[in-house]
């Protein structure tokens, strides 16, 4: 199977040029990705990483992400990462953008654009095992209990996005996006 190619971008997110996934991130450049969190009557969708994935083995993360193939823009990427993800057959209106983060050491050096949806909580998943382990509802509550009792048992990106997502709501517990 091919290798990734991923844009890079500079300071502005600007593209720059293109390389395989594994130069873009042995060499540090700036890139991008695209994460969704999904909520259903107050709770969150945690995805729970395969054991055999290169970073953060077995940590939860935000309910689907992914990188931005070059030439694609982050929104094209949102909507294939939770078809490839989830098996969610999304559209554009059915996300809601909520801002981007710049990139740091916990993105991945990735600009990181954040969406909100939401689905019924009996959507059934289809999913990669050697990818995603499985998903999990959480109230949020619980969720952010589980984050200041044990941070370390989420990936870095999922704990920065969700922090964004917590400013962007003025900081209310339980939020989900109209609750």
């Amino acid at each position: 199977m091919p290798e990734d190619i991923f844009d890079i971008v500079n300071g502005g997110d600007e593209v720059v040029g293109s390389a395989p996934r594994s130069e873009v991130h042995s060499k540090g450049f700036l890139h991008r990705s695209a994460h969704i969190l999904i909520f259903s009557s107050g709770c969150i969708l945690l995805q729970k990483r395969s054991r055999s994935k290169d970073l953060y083995p077995g940590r939860y993360t935000t309910s689907c992400s992914g990188h931005v193939d070059s030439g694609e823009d982050y929104e094209t990427a949102s909507l294939r990462e939770l078809r490839e993800e989830t098996g969610i057959v999304a559209r554009p209106e059915d996300l809601a953008f909520l801002g981007k983060l710049p990139p740091s050491k916990e993105t991945g050096n990735e600009f990181t654009s954040v969406y909100t949806m939401q689905i019924p909580r009996t959507f059934k998943f289809t999913f990669s095992p050697e990818e995603i382990e499985g998903f999990k509802w959480v109230k949020v509550e619980e969720f952010e209990k589980m984050l200041q009792v044990d941070a370390s048992a989420f990936t870095p990106s999922f704990v920065k996005v969700y922090a964004f997502y917590k400013d962007m709501q003025g900081g209310a517990s339980g939020g989900q996006p109209g609750a």
